[in-house]
């Protein structure tokens, strides 16, 4: 966030890597999007649907897409791109999205983040 200038309450959507069923909830508070323990009652709330204030993973994230290992950021940064320009059919962020984050990890030590703005 420091290096694009702006903080997670400035993004309109985020695709987070989710290679298992937990990592997603892990996932939004490490990447600062919430406290942890908050995760629950994100859920409960529907903070993360697509009409949420935070939309999380919605093409489905890779338990609905599949892991390409080694590609996982591109699809990501492909969601992105679709919802930023109000492709997504039937599940474009409603509204005017214009900040969207991708984040990846790999092996222990080893993850990225993308942010895209239009």
């Amino acid at each position: 966030f420091r290096m694009a200038g702006i903080g997670p309450e400035d993004i309109s959507l985020a695709q987070l890597q989710d290679t298992e069923c937990g990592a997603e909830i892990m996932h939004m508070a490490e990447n600062g999007f919430c406290k942890d323990g908050e995760q629950e009652a994100w859920l409960e709330q529907g903070r993360t649907e697509i009409g949420g204030a935070l939309p999380v993973n919605t093409d489905g994230g890779c338990l609905a897409c599949g892991e390409p290992i080694g590609a996982s950021g591109l699809r990501q940064v492909y969601e992105n791109v679709v919802q930023l320009r109000g492709d997504g059919g039937g599940r474009q962020v409603p509204g005017n999205p214009n900040t969207a984050y991708s984040h990846v990890y790999g092996a222990p030590g080893v993850s990225a983040v993308t942010i895209l703005e239009r």
